[in-house]
């Protein structure tokens, strides 16, 4: 090959490639980011050590009412300051600690949510602190029990339902004492069968089928919507061994 032509396909074959590898960072740098939406309940907020947060407990919001100006910090030592909550206002709880609440409000830079004194925060009673701290605890106690299938006394017909799932037979009675439900619930187990079966060429086989055979019964008595009885038969044992007692429902409102 001539060195003019030579040079001339050398140059090509480099400019070539040089353009497909262009093209390929292009496409490496301008492919659009993937967003992956998180789960509200699962934040990245660092919590404080003791306090109890509302996303936590409920599902819904609880509105308070910020009576005055407070300034407002992005924890409870105090070491940030973010801005000050504007009074007459209404807001959102977010979390409650001894020291401070946890709230989103407007300030004058605009919404912002962090810690502000009590004495600035109205609509809550005088029992709400203690109140939440006892949800709080109940709420675990209960979740445990539910993760575990297990039954208390003291536990609501819902909470019952989530452990140990729908009843088999539902029933209520209502007297001057006042009204009682009774759920009953029976466990089974699959019991297998095995029998001699002939196949089209008339060899005999083994084949095993399984039935449903009942193994337990437990009837839960409610009185006020909270467990008030246990009675298990031979083959059940919501109970591990040992009846447990949960506190009553606690009402924050």
């Amino acid at each position: 090959m001539k060195p003019a032509l030579l040079a001339f396909a050398l140059t090509f074959a480099l400019f070539f490639v040089t353009g497909i590898a262009n093209a390929q960072f292009v496409n490496r740098q301008f492919k659009p980011a993937e967003i992956k939406r998180e789960d509200p309940r699962k934040s990245d907020l660092v919590k404080e050590d003791g306090a109890v947060y509302m996303q936590e407990l409920l599902d819904e919001e609880i509105e308070i009412t910020m009576t005055k100006e407070a300034p407002a910090y992005t924890n409870l030592t105090g070491q940030r300051w973010i801005g000050t909550m504007k009074g007459n206002q209404k807001g959102v709880l977010l979390a409650v600690s001894d020291k401070a609440y946890r709230v989103r409000g407007r300030a004058q830079q605009g919404q912002i949510a962090g810690w502000i004194s009590k004495a600035a925060v109205g609509g809550l009673n005088k029992d709400f602190d203690e109140n939440v701290k006892k949800y709080f605890e109940r709420q675990q106690i209960v979740s445990q029990l539910i993760s575990d299938n297990q039954v208390a006394l003291g536990m609501t017909v819902s909470e019952v339902c989530q452990s140990i799932g729908d009843p088999n037979q539902r029933s209520s009675k209502v007297t001057k004492e006042g009204r009682t439900d009774t759920l009953e619930f029976v466990t089974y187990d699959r019991i297998p069968q095995t029998s001699i079966a002939r196949d089209q060429f008339g060899r005999p086989f083994q084949t095993t089928t399984y039935i449903q055979v009942e193994t337990g019964r437990v009837t839960i008595e409610f009185e006020q919507d909270m467990v008030s009885s246990i009675a298990e038969s031979e083959g059940t044992d919501f109970g591990q061994g040992g009846v447990k007692i949960v506190p009553p429902p606690i009402f924050l409102f």
